[in-house]
């Protein structure tokens, strides 16, 4: 395949999966509103059927699920990010759109990237850069819009959405920066299989899949089954494959149209009220990520200009 057709396919793959994501959570939030589902059930019953897909499909295409289980190490490994990254990725973030809106539980999760930051500065013991230091401050100050509306005595955000909405991000950060020593060892889908199947049992003793009380309608099945199959499973297989034919950072670029999908469809269909100053603050926030994106280190172009290359 020619370079420019896999650039092309590649920008399209990130951006299909970005918007895919954003509406997911809107679609996430109409089930809360219109059908008395629990973000607990939502998330034991969809990361349940996704881990079952994959890693059945994967038995059935490349077989060696199981192999990830035969190492103490690893087991550890993928348990820790299971149970801390994944897990708490997805319940937080549909526990903040519960307590909020799907537009605001978006951009809130989306300042893990400045969590990133921070947390590398402070493990390496050495000073972000400019840039970084400006990006950190922007997205502070987009948080602070988002939960205050630019009064500091008073929340607008619920503590509810707003500790949610963080811990999502906090999880998110974790989930990008602790798989590295496994990701040299296993193919990407392996992961989220196992990391979907292992977070499921675990929410299973909080609420199982089986046990709900909801108001079933064409819609709400449908939006359920849209949650699992086009805004879970697809856009992670989408996402992957967008990486490696462009690379992490221009896939990351692309990746802001998730709280863009999410708003547009949280005012359009859910008729979800923003005020300015939530505009503003999630300005603030795309705009410190997408800083942090287009400086990358000399380590990252390479790796990324060798991803462009390969066949």
């Amino acid at each position: 395949m020619r370079i420019k057709n896999k650039v092309l396919m590649g920008s399209v793959f990130c951006i299909i999966a970005a918007c895919l994501w954003g509406i997911s959570g809107a679609t996430g939030q109409y089930l809360f509103n219109f059908t008395g589902v629990t973000p607990e059930w939502v998330v034991s019953t969809r990361t349940l059927f996704v881990g079952m897909i994959m890693l059945t499909f994967l038995q059935l295409t490349r077989g060696g699920v199981f192999e990830i289980w035969t190492y103490k190490e690893d087991r550890k490994d993928i348990i820790i990010f299971s149970l801390v990254g994944m897990l708490f990725t997805q319940y937080g973030y549909f526990a903040a759109i519960k307590y909020c809106n799907a537009a605001t539980a978006t951009v809130l999760q989306y300042t893990a990237p400045i969590m990133i930051v921070v947390y590398l500065a402070l493990k390496n013991r050495k000073l972000p850069t400019l840039v970084e230091i400006i990006a950190v401050i922007g997205c502070l100050a987009g948080t602070i819009l988002l939960a205050t509306h630019g009064d500091l005595k008073n929340l607008s955000l619920s503590p509810q959405a707003l500790f949610w909405g963080l811990v999502s991000a906090v999880a998110l950060a974790f989930y990008t920066v602790y798989p590295a020593r496994l990701l040299t060892k296993y193919d990407t889908k392996l992961l989220i299989g196992w990391s979907m199947m292992i977070g499921s049992v675990a929410m299973h003793f909080v609420h199982p899949s089986w046990e709900y009380a909801a108001n079933w309608d064409l819609a709400g099945i449908a939006c359920m089954v849209f949650i699992v199959i086009f805004g879970t499973m697809t856009p992670y297989l989408l996402f992957l494959n967008g990486v490696k034919y462009i690379g992490p950072t221009k896939s990351s670029l692309y990746a802001s149209a998730e709280p863009l999908a999410s708003t547009i469809v949280s005012v359009v269909w859910l008729k979800v009220g923003l005020e300015l100053m939530d505009y503003i603050g999630f300005i603030f926030i795309v705009v410190a990520v997408l800083m942090l994106s287009f400086v990358k280190p000399k380590e990252a172009k390479k790796a990324e200009s060798s991803a462009e290359k390969t066949p």
